[in-house]
């Protein structure tokens, strides 16, 4: 009874103690909300400027990526064998122009940035081009309807090769539908630089300003926020929420402090347009151009006066929902408090069990560059969190792939899959301990990292573990587990702030997995230094390949291929996307040529071809969906192949039928009839009937004197003129050798037996 009473006075004690503690942070909460505002209030500006300063990085870059892309399509045409026809011949041949504006519209369609395509012949002054404004596609210079690329090539030295240059086509002269008169574009020009002529052959690339300013600004449209360009002189380079490409803004104050600003970048608030706005601007490129957002005053404290809302509404739920808890402890005295207790035990059993995912999401975190990277609060936490390691010291990332897992993933439900990896994880870690330090964290999918430090190896050594030990986990691992594992071991780091980057390093250098095979063991230093390789796409091989490729010798069109995907080997993981890309292009145009040149026709999925740069294990799994299409294009030789032969074959046959019956008929006379190498017809038709054509001759010759001798009276000697052979004696011996007698003995013989049935019927 005494303990019953002891626990009712400590509920009520505690209800007083809680309702007190409730009120005080309802107050304090309210109090530090309008302290506190206008503190935020700056952070928010700041908040805003570091956000918006990252956004327009990165919209710099993808400007800049858009540039090379335009750079790359440039070249690429410059260098493609049909278009160089369009761009050097004074004189191009009706399919070659065919072939050629078919692989321009291939080109423009490629991607969504390129506007239109235009290839200058100054020798012939003409414009072959690849738009969706007109249906014509090839222009006099002056019919042509885009006046300013028609001054561009007149003036050519004027402009730098490759580098964007805003301007508007003009589209008046087309006398359009639409109300569309002109359209923005950025326009790359490729010329020959080494050549001092006025007149060059130019390749123009026309870039959608509507496609790039949807990646600036995410949409066309008036909206709260508005990304823009301007150049060093205070001139739009990109269409912007009140004014046109092209406007001068020089004269406004905002831009006015922009462009005073030198080579900084920053952020101040000014009147933008009648509206107090948020200016971020960014330092000028290499172009001397300048990423300019502007964002509404208003815009970027409309959260902070929500959140201050939100907080008195917080705290007075708080203060009510503490008054309504005090109130309903206070009332419920007589229930059991071992049933508290109890369920305080349930919440202690559930924070042991949540324990090790708190530990992985804390590691996990700090991998991935989300987490703090402090070496001293770093510490705090692992220590909280029972983790044996020292942010302070030198550290290493080592990244664990399970080989072959799509298998894995048919074979196993996700917490199967789980716990293999805490069986792997269980494994690495008890043969690292002994050596030094360790974590393992599961990153999900295929992947398990390691971060491990404390080694005991002196500080210069290298590798910091033996080769030895990596292989006993892996073999460890395909014992007790049966699985595979590939693992990347980093370079060694200072302390906790380079985990992230060694993350990175490792699972980088796993990408090479395709090259290296199932169960290797790569060292990122060794990847890391192929980076200052630059890789050169062999346009010769791909050359070679194609022309492989449309002869049919699939084995050599196989070996090429390899040589130039194994190649990319000994450079960075991205030489090895741009030579699969380029050959799955190649591949598709060339495909398209053989579908066209021999009227075959069957669907090539090029993104069959891609898939192996993100799905593909091993190199070997990447050659499958190529190698396919090879041997269906093999296929499809072979096919029409044996039925042109089979409709040769059937014409020799109707020639000698037809004309059996004269002297001069030849291997060499009915080759010059088909139009086709006598060696040609002669090896083909034994090929196919296993007989020569001579003997063929001579056997339809010899059934047509059978015939004759047996059903008319002609003398002997018109039978074997009306048959073909040029005098009787040859006939004869050439009947007796094939017939065993000679012409009138067959003649005789035929009769009598004729004789003979009609007697015996």
């Amino acid at each position: 009874m005494l303990k019953v009473k002891a626990s009712d006075s400590g509920v009520k004690f505690f209800a007083t103690i809680f309702q007190s503690f409730t009120l005080t942070i309802a107050l304090t909460i309210v109090v530090l909300s309008g302290v506190l505002h206008f503190y935020f209030e700056d952070i928010s500006l700041k908040q805003t400027y570091s956000s918006t300063l990252t956004n327009l990085a990165q919209t710099s870059q993808e400007a800049s990526i858009m540039a090379v892309n335009a750079r790359t399509f440039a070249k690429q045409m410059y260098n493609d064998m049909n278009i160089s026809k369009l761009l050097y011949f004074s004189s191009v041949d009706p399919l070659d122009t065919s072939a050629a504006m078919a692989q321009l519209n291939s080109y423009r369609a490629t991607s969504l940035f390129i506007d239109s395509i235009y290839i200058y012949n100054y020798q012939t002054d003409t414009f072959y081009t690849s738009a969706d404004i007109s249906t014509n596609s090839i222009w006099k210079g002056n019919e042509f309807y885009d006046t300013t690329a028609v001054q561009m090539v007149k003036h050519i030295s004027d402009y730098k090769a490759l580098m964007p240059i805003p301007r508007k086509i003009p589209f008046e002269s087309l006398m359009l539908n639409n109300q569309e008169k002109e359209r923005d574009c950025y326009t790359f020009l490729l010329y020959d630089t080494l050549s001092h002529k006025n007149e060059k052959n130019v390749i123009i690339v026309n870039i959608s300003e509507t496609q790039m300013h949807k990646n600036i600004d995410g949409m066309i449209a008036n909206s709260d926020k508005n990304t823009f360009i301007i150049d060093d002189r205070g001139v739009l380079i990109t269409n912007s929420w009140k004014n046109a490409m092209l406007t001068d803004l020089s004269n406004k104050s905002y831009i006015q402090e922009v462009l005073e600003s030198g080579e900084s970048e920053g952020y101040f608030l000014s009147e933008a347009e009648g509206v107090k706005s948020l200016v971020t601007y960014t330092a000028p490129d290499v172009l001397g151009w300048r990423y300019i957002r502007i964002a509404p005053y208003s815009v970027i404290t409309k959260g902070i006066n929500h959140v201050r809302i939100y907080t008195i509404v917080i705290a007075i739920a708080i203060l009510l929902l503490g008054l309504l808890t005090s109130y309903l402890i206070t009332r419920k005295l007589s229930l059991n408090v071992n049933r508290k207790l109890m369920k305080l035990m349930i919440l202690e059993t559930e924070r042991r069990n949540h324990f090790m995912a708190l530990r992985q999401d804390l590691v996990r975190n700090l991998l991935l560059g989300s987490g703090c990277a402090n070496p001293n609060g770093l510490n705090e936490k692992f220590k909280l969190c029972e983790i044996k390691l020292d942010a302070n010291e030198n550290c290493v990332v080592t990244v664990l792939k399970i080989d072959g897992y799509g298998e894995l993933v048919e074979r196993y439900s996700a917490s199967d899959r789980s716990l293999l990896k805490i069986g792997i994880m269980n494994i690495a870690q008890e043969l690292l301990n002994p050596f030094c330090r360790s974590f393992s964290v599961d990153m999900g999918h295929d992947r398990i990292a390691i971060l491990l430090n404390g080694w005991e190896a002196a500080s210069d050594s290298h590798p910091i573990l033996p080769e030895s030990l990596w292989r006993q986990i892996q073999s460890s691992v395909s014992d007790y587990i049966k699985v595979s594992v590939s693992i990347a071991v980093s370079t060694r780091g200072d302390d906790a702030r380079s985990v992230s980057r060694l993350y990175t390093q490792a699972t980088e250098a796993l990408f090479h997995r395709l090259f290296f095979g199932h169960g290797c063991l790569i060292y990122a230093e060794q990847i890391e230094s192929l980076k200052a390789k630059s890789y050169v796409y062999p346009i010769s091989k791909e050359k070679q390949l194609i022309e492989e490729l449309m002869l049919g010798r699939i084995v050599d069109a196989k070996r090429i291929f390899r040589e130039v995907v194994e190649e990319t080997a000994a450079y960075p993981y991205m030489s090895y996307h741009l030579a699969v890309s380029h050959l799955a292009f190649a591949v598709n145009n060339a495909v398209s040529t053989i579908q066209k040149n021999n009227d075959i026709s069957w669907d090539l999925n090029i993104n069959a071809l891609l898939a192996g740069l993100n799905d593909a294990e091993l190199v070997n799994d990447m050659y499958r969906p190529f190698f396919e299409v090879f041997e269906q294009v093999s296929a499809s030789l072979e096919d029409k192949k044996n039925t042109k032969h089979d409709e040769v074959v059937g014409k020799i046959i109707a020639i000698v039928q037809q004309k059996f019956m004269i002297q001069e008929l030849s291997l060499d006379g009915i080759a010059e009839e088909m139009g086709l190498s006598a060696t040609y017809i002669g090896r083909l038709f034994k090929k196919i009937t296993l007989n020569t054509i001579l003997n063929y001759i001579i056997e339809v010759r010899m059934d047509k004197a059978r015939e004759l001798l047996l059903t008319t009276e002609l003398p002997i000697g018109d039978i074997a003129e009306k048959t073909g052979f040029s005098n009787s004696p040859y006939f004869y011996k050439a009947f007796k050798k094939i017939n065993g007698v000679s012409p009138a003995e067959f003649r005789k013989n035929g009769r009598l037996q004729d004789e003979r049935a009609l007697d015996i019927s």
